[in-house]
């Protein structure tokens, strides 16, 4: 099933959006430990990309099970998925950092597949300022050159027919044809977009599409994260 989910504006807190973790969910809390993250209060949104090439992957598990930590499936996501259900390229996962997948028991294995599973496509953070915040892995699943926000959840729910709905996973996952050709076309019906998968030297903009995959896998890199409201920017780097 693929979904998109829909948030509340969050009027005690602060709502931050982190770039792809890659499995390095150390980095995750120091960034979090720097920002005096409340728990209690505070929200935290991630473009995908949780596991793989990074040395905590398993600890996705636990991640997903904090109330305030939200994730949009990205294609590192998907490639386990595919995998573990006979569908995938083994070899292609594990050339893209999963090896540590294949060294799990089978239930265990099954057990993350099934909550990554349970993650959206989409996500749209409401704002107090009622605003509307978008977080997709790659990029916005438009189908025609004049779609917008709402087109794009159709396609991904499947509203719009099962050939735009293949087409629109395949977008929101893997495409980075606006960031190559530095498209600043604004993404209509939403009024900011927050996207990873590309890398980035640092946290950049096209039109209204913010791109925050700063590389933390690598070891030139940093993770990102993004302060929603304010829109500060967090950077810790790999060596820190």
């Amino acid at each position: 099933m693929y979904r998109t989910k829909s948030f509340p504006p969050n009027k005690k807190g602060r709502d931050f959006v982190v770039g792809d973790i890659h499995g390095h969910f150390k980095l995750l809390t120091a960034a979090l430990n720097k920002l005096d993250f409340n728990t209690e209060l505070d929200r935290i949104f991630s473009v995908g990309d949780l596991i793989d090439r990074g040395p905590d992957s398993i600890d996705v598990l636990n991640w997903l099970e904090k109330p305030w930590f939200h994730a949009v499936r990205g294609n590192h996501e998907q490639m386990l998925i595919d995998c573990i259900s006979g569908y995938g390229d083994i070899p292609r996962h594990i050339r893209n950092g999963g090896a540590w997948l294949y060294e799990l028991q089978p239930d265990i294995q099954q057990e993350l597949s099934k909550a990554l599973q349970a993650l959206p496509l989409i996500i749209e953070i409401n704002l107090p300022s009622d605003q509307t915040i978008g977080i997709v892995h790659a990029e916005i699943p438009v189908i025609r050159s004049d779609d917008g926000w709402q087109e794009a959840k159709d396609a991904i729910t499947g509203s719009s027919g099962e050939p735009h709905q293949r087409q629109a996973l395949k977008t929101a996952l893997y495409a980075r044809e606006k960031i190559e050709q530095q498209d600043l076309t604004s993404i209509k019906g939403i009024d900011r977009l927050y996207v990873g998968h590309s890398t980035v030297p640092s946290v950049i903009r096209l039109g209204n599409v913010v791109y925050i995959d700063t590389g933390c896998s690598f070891s030139d890199g940093a993770l990102s994260l993004v302060d929603i409201q304010t829109e500060t920017i967090i950077s810790i780097s790999m060596g820190q």
